[in-house]
């Protein structure tokens, strides 16, 4: 196929560092891929702006915007989906939030299924349900499988002469544009849209590695706000879709399911948070078996804990973490945490300060000069069987990582030997303080 003209757009406010940081590390890398890149400001000062400034000396395919201040991000969004202030005409639109990261090994993964024909392409690093790579020709198995992950601002990249051509704009903007709706909206638009074209053609592209959350990116900015965008926002925009949509019941269960909440030791968390009580409880009964499966009497449990009980409740889960680590060591001949990159560091300090013993890392292939980690050694698969070792192998990865690490394990006999545990796993990436 021809090359095509891909927009890359970033709304950002308030976060230069996290352009800056994406700027040092793509730029120019997206530059001689013919991606060009637009920053879509919104701070009330110019230090983005400066940043911008800085590599556009070196990179003349960037963009600078600038976008009033009271204009909130999700109208933002839509002036990007109408090529607001571009200067070249695109064949792709790809909105991308300031915290999501897509590395240069991912762009030439995704450039090269790139087609005309698609309507949408979307990204999915997760795949949760291991989809895989495929095309979607029916919009109402897209909207089961896919909506959840629709949410994500960099998912999906947006054909500019059908999901975006002759679109009434104000129509949409009017109807979603608004309390109930409005953190959702681009999604609304998206399925509204797609009932509007003659045909249907969405490619989803699965990878474990496409796109990683830069460090620098805090929880959501409307994390305060948790249970009214999901129960309510989330819900109306499902909920309102045309009656053509008939899986609704399965894309509203699952972005609590595979995203927002997706474990007790999550609710746990937003009760130590403060933004989750018997309040938010009673208010919101009816909508959470919508919404997750977590059993309704442990979400009632949780909300009437105190603060006190809900910390020792996490206390208990570590200890049974501990014990359970613990005992895996003792029945094998230690235990190797599996990966070598920054959450299996995070799982070596979390042994490191519960006391729980390991080894080393293992990961699928040893690395040539890649003898210590910490200061513990790091060994390759087939390295471990040659030895003749029978270590216990804990998983410190990301979810989607699992079930392509499972399959390497499975093949070198070693599947009997592996731990993990889905709440663990959450609380060392996303709450545990190394």
């Amino acid at each position: 196929m021809p090359e095509v003209k891909i927009a890359f757009c970033i709304p950002t406010y308030k976060h230069p560092h996290m352009i800056a940081e994406f700027l040092d590390l793509y730029a120019a890398g997206y530059a001689e891929r013919n991606i060009d890149i637009y920053i879509y400001d919104s701070s009330p000062d110019d230090e983005t702006k400066q940043k911008v400034n800085d590599c556009q000396k070196e990179i003349h395919s960037l963009y600078y915007i600038r976008i009033p201040e009271k204009i909130n991000v999700y109208k933002k969004i839509f002036l990007i989906f109408q090529q607001y202030q571009m200067k070249d005409q695109y064949d792709f639109i790809w909105p991308c939030g300031d915290g999501i990261h897509y590395p240069l090994e991912a762009i030439d993964t995704i450039l090269p299924q790139l087609s005309l024909q698609y309507d949408m392409v979307h990204i999915n690093a997760t795949d949760r349900e291991g989809l895989g790579t495929r095309v979607y020709e029916d919009r109402n198995e897209y909207l089961s499988d896919c909506a959840w992950h629709t949410t994500l601002l960099g998912a999906l990249l947006f054909n500019c002469s059908t999901m975006l051509k002759d679109v009434c704009w104000k129509k949409y903007e009017d109807r979603f544009l608004k309390e109930g709706y409005l953190e959702f909206s681009q999604v609304s638009f998206y399925f509204y849209r797609l009932l509007e074209l003659p045909q249907f053609c969405v490619k989803h592209i699965s990878g474990a590695s496409l796109c990683y959350r830069s460090k620098l990116k805090k929880r959501t900015v409307w994390y305060e706000r948790f249970f009214k965008v999901l129960c309510v926002d989330w819900v109306n925009t499902i909920e309102t879709l045309p009656d053509y949509y008939t899986n609704k019941d399965m894309a509203l269960l699952k972005l609590g399911k595979y995203s927002l909440l997706e474990t007790e030791e999550s609710l746990l968390q937003k009760r130590i948070d403060g933004i989750y009580d018997d309040n938010i409880f009673r208010q919101y009964k009816n909508v959470f078996p919508k919404l997750c499966d977590i059993p309704i009497d442990v979400l009632k449990k949780i909300a009437y804990m105190t603060p006190e009980q809900v910390l020792l409740e996490r206390e208990k889960r570590v200890g049974k973490w501990q014990t359970d680590l613990n005992s895996l060591g003792k029945k094998y001949d230690g235990i190797l945490i599996y990966g070598a990159g920054p959450i299996a560091r995070r799982y070596a300090r979390f042994f490191e300060v519960q006391n729980i013993s390991f080894s080393g890392f293992v990961i699928s292939a040893a690395k040539e000069n890649t003898d210590l980690l910490m200061g513990y050694p790091v060994y390759g698969v087939k390295e471990i069987i040659s030895q003749q070792k029978n270590y216990g192998i804990c998983l410190g990865l990301s979810m989607e990582y699992h079930q392509q690490v499972k399959k390497v394990l499975e093949e070198a006999g070693m599947i009997e030997q592996v731990f993990f545990d889905r709440e663990l796993n959450e609380y060392i990436i996303s709450e545990f303080v190394p």
